[in-house]
């Protein structure tokens, strides 16, 4: 093959060329610190690269869940806190009112606390979290959870009910049922149904859980003009009953889709975050009708000792409550806890997948730098070289 000075000044052109790119490829992963800069460098490995990176931002999104979650656990204890030391000071309160021998003056101030404990009550329960996230309104959490009359002073849970009724149903308010709600994120979901029998100004009422079989029987009085709540502690489910209570046959059946408010914290796992208001309404009807009967005098003594009763029912209520707060903290710790250990190790794996070995570059990048000079030496010669220099 006949060798030309074009062919020789290319070939050593490219020759430079090459050397060049060589070691500006080095120059760059020595400033950025990275082995592969494009999928051409290390195909096999750019491509683990990116399924390492989708695992670090899914693994950063979970931890953000995990931290929002937290931060509505530790509200929702602080807040059950202190609704659990309102009731205390309720109960101090219904036993001084019991013993029947306080005094109008005294009667008075005690009706004026029982009245400031409820609404402080209301007001712990209507908080909200992030902003305006309300914590205890079930999955309606653009909702107060809890509306007062201003006129008759009842409250109303107006949140998520975790039901939906069947239409049409007996089980409304002409019958006497003003609301079903469902009282916690752990009630079972499913079908239930709802049997009222009627004896005198006696009611029996029969929440029976369809897929078990299991049932809760509460007998009340038939309400007056206030409503009165039903509660169905075993079930977690809660009725709301009017005066104008009567027979409903086993044919009302509804289905409980459950009030739980679900954080993705792994995956394929999710954690209910929220407890309903629902679940300690029917104590503040209870203290409703201690103040009205210490402001009338009138049934004063047997309403607070009834209140007693229901205090206790709802201070064993919110500790239960307070204590699944608790386990699912613990259990978002241990979550985050583990997220947080696979992104340590995600991004170990990562390093070790595209970060250089500084030594190993700088050498390459020494060696890169001695042949580039010498490439230019050697160019320097043969390109100057030609037919008219031996023509002089």
């Amino acid at each position: 093959m006949r060798v030309t000075t074009r062919m020789l000044t290319q070939h050593t052109a490219a020759n430079i060329m090459a050397n060049a790119e060589a070691m500006q490829q080095t120059q760059r992963q020595l400033t950025t610190g990275k082995r592969i800069l494009r999928p051409g460098d290390d195909p096999a490995g750019a491509a683990l690269g990116v399924r390492l990176r989708s695992q670090n931002l899914r693994d950063d999104q979970y931890l953000r869940n995990i931290q929002l979650a937290r931060t509505w656990l530790d509200t929702t204890d602080s807040v059950l806190g202190d609704i659990g030391d309102l009731l205390g000071r309720a109960r101090e309160l219904s036993v001084q009112a019991s013993t029947g021998t306080l005094g109008a003056g005294d009667t008075a101030q005690v009706a004026e606390e029982i009245n400031a404990i409820r609404n402080q009550i209301i007001n712990s329960l209507n908080r909200s979290v992030d902003v305006d996230q309300h914590m205890f309104s079930g999955q309606m959490t653009d909702t107060v959870p809890i509306s007062v009359d201003a006129t008759t002073g009842i409250a109303t849970f107006v949140g998520d009910t975790g039901v939906s009724l069947p239409n049409p149903t007996d089980l409304i308010s002409d019958n006497g049922i003003d609301q079903v709600l469902a009282t916690s994120p752990l009630t079972a979901k499913g079908s239930y149904s709802i049997v009222v029998t009627i004896s005198g100004l006696q009611a029996t009422i029969t929440a029976t859980r369809a897929a078990d079989g299991k049932a809760e029987t509460q007998t009340v009085a038939i309400p007056g003009a206030a409503p009165v709540p039903v509660e169905f502690a075993n079930l977690g489910l809660n009725l709301v009953v009017n005066e104008n209570l009567t027979t409903i046959n086993a044919n009302n059946t509804f289905e409980v889709d459950g009030v739980g408010l679900a954080h993705d914290i792994a995956p394929g796992s999710t954690l209910d975050v929220n407890v309903s208001a629902g679940s300690l309404m029917p104590i503040l009807a209870q203290l409703k009708t201690l103040h009205t009967a210490l402001v009338n005098g009138a049934g004063a003594n047997s309403a607070a000792n009834t209140a007693i009763g229901a205090i206790d029912v709802a201070t064993d209520r919110v500790l239960s409550l307070r204590a699944q707060v608790g386990a699912k903290t613990n259990h978002i710790e241990f979550a985050q806890a583990r997220r947080e250990a696979m992104q340590i190790e995600g991004n170990r794996l990562l390093s070790v997948n595209e970060d250089i070995d500084l030594t190993e570059a700088l050498t390459r990048l020494t060696a890169q730098q001695t042949v580039y000079k010498a490439s230019l030496e050697v160019g320097s010669r043969v390109m100057q070289n030609s037919l008219l220099d031996f023509l002089r």
